[in-house]
């Protein structure tokens, strides 16, 4: 191979392979991009799970009759409730 086709191949390279660092490098925009995106999906299952919370809260009313005392064991989903 003479020397100009190696000189052509190693600045293609070189070219082709560093990049844009605004677009590719660490903090460019890319990684902005991910951090947004994870940040949302973040939010969306922080809200999925409050309501859901908020659902389960509303569902669970008090089972018992006056004059004894729910008690929850709730080491297993869903919880057990016994009057005692």
């Amino acid at each position: 191979m003479s020397r100009r086709a190696m000189l052509a191949v190693v600045v293609g390279l070189l070219v082709l392979g560093t990049g844009c660092p605004d677009v590719y490098g660490r903090g460019g925009k890319l990684d902005q991009a991910m951090a947004k995106d994870i940040k949302d999906m973040q939010e969306e299952r922080r809200r999925e799970l409050m309501e859901r919370r908020e659902d389960m809260d509303d569902d669970e009313g008090s089972h018992c009759p006056e004059g004894k005392v729910e008690v929850r064991d709730c080491t297993s989903y869903p919880c057990k409730v016994e009057c005692q």
